[in-house]
């Protein structure tokens, strides 16, 4: 079995070559500064935008297993999407990737043999798949992030010393859903708390100290593997590293509280804290501000639909402008349709009016660490034409 370190990029191999996730226009953008002007307004792009390096490692990891498998026998196979991003993923699969569903990596010894090649995405994979493919034998391309991998190591850390784990993060995101396959390795108890409600839910039950009856009508399967409070009376606090910063320590000084209304003034020890939302993550969400403090008359975020990052970008525009989630260009069907979607129920509809009359118009373009460039500038062509 052969496995590339996840630590490193491909050896030999230099910088990270994707110049089909590139863009022309993006390019000339950056070297204007970021703005286009136009007749009818101006549209504009924050200064840190698009994939991130942990992003372009793993997609430069991954078109390396391409190059290679091309000139092997065998298959090769994506344990999962390599990001949260449409049009990343198809093209691989366009390529001769082929991509199992997490119910498929159940059973992965269905799917892959001693002869094939496997490829672990950005957001890592659950231990127990991990070492079954090590079982297997098959060459194993790891492109897990480094900042996911260190989540990992703190939090395995402090389960191991006995506090439970609080993870701010989405329960069925695939970071998350790998981090508590972790925990689970060594023992150690886990709770996911989604938002700021479940985190207030989670305090009022340390507060009043309540039974295992009140714990388990409240937390279900997906949130935690613990029967009761009791593990969580020494904690340990992580975010899924896409989260907003702002809110991960807004939870940390809301749980802090809880503790202190509990256990007195000194229970600050009983908190340990890990700010685990990933450094491009912060960049990118502080841009976005900065973007839409200087003003605009509407935000455009583009990225997949299931990119936390992407969607925490969303939800910050929308406190300072009409904001609207786009996967691609193909979104923009005209300037009265838009096909989007209502994160409050997933639901995916075609919002009618989306785009205001007035002239001139300053529209933000902002795009997560999963959106590729080459689908940022189609969006800016097509926005482009409402204002030529």
């Amino acid at each position: 079995m052969a496995t590339s370190d996840p630590g490193k990029p491909p050896t030999g191999r230099g910088a990270p070559r994707l110049p089909a996730f590139g863009s022309e226009l993006v390019d000339r953008l950056r070297r204007q500064g970021n703005i286009w002007r136009l007749p009818g307004g101006e549209i504009l792009l924050p200064r840190v935008f698009g994939f991130c390096r942990g992003v372009e490692r793993a997609l430069s990891m991954l078109q390396q297993a391409v190059e290679d498998h091309a000139r092997q026998s065998g298959g090769l196979f994506l344990l999962g999407q390599i990001i949260h991003n449409p049009w990343v993923n198809k093209y691989f699969e366009n390529r001769g990737v082929r991509i199992l569903s997490r119910e498929q990596l159940e059973s992965v010894e269905g799917y892959v043999g001693a002869e094939d090649c496997v490829v672990i995405p950005a957001f890592g994979v659950n231990l127990p798949v991990e070492r079954r493919l090590g079982e297997i034998g098959c060459t194993i391309v790891n492109t897990s992030c480094g900042d996911v991998r260190r989540l990992w190591a703190w939090a395995e850390r402090a389960a191991q010393d006995g506090c439970g784990v609080l993870i701010f993060g989405r329960p069925d995101h695939d970071e998350t859903v790998v981090t508590k396959s972790r925990l689970e390795a060594v023992g150690g108890r886990y709770l996911v708390v989604s938002s700021r409600d479940r985190t207030e839910r989670f305090c009022e039950l340390i507060e009043r100290g309540a039974d295992a009856a009140a714990f388990g009508a409240e937390f279900g399967p997906k949130e935690t593997n613990a029967a009761a409070l009791q593990p969580f009376d020494r904690l340990a606090q992580v975010s899924q590293t896409t989260m907003l910063y702002d809110e991960t320590m807004r939870v940390r000084e809301r749980v802090r509280a809880a503790f202190a209304r509990r256990f007195g003034p000194a229970a600050a020890d009983r908190l340990a804290f890990q700010p685990t939302v990933c450094r491009a993550t912060q960049a990118r969400q502080a841009a976005a501000v900065e973007l839409c403090r200087a003003g605009c008359h509407l935000v455009m975020v583009v990225g997949g639909f299931g990119s936390s990052n992407t969607r925490h970008l969303y939800e910050l525009a929308g406190e300072y402008a009409p904001a609207w989630f786009i996967e691609d260009a193909e979104a923009i069907r005209s300037p009265e349709e838009l096909a989007t979607i209502d994160l409050a129920d997933e639901r995916h509809y075609v919002a009618r009016g989306w785009l205001p009359g007035r002239r001139p118009l300053r529209i933000g373009v902002l795009a997560g660490a999963s959106s590729p460039e080459v689908v940022i500038g189609e969006v800016l062509e097509r926005l482009s034409g409402f204002l030529r």
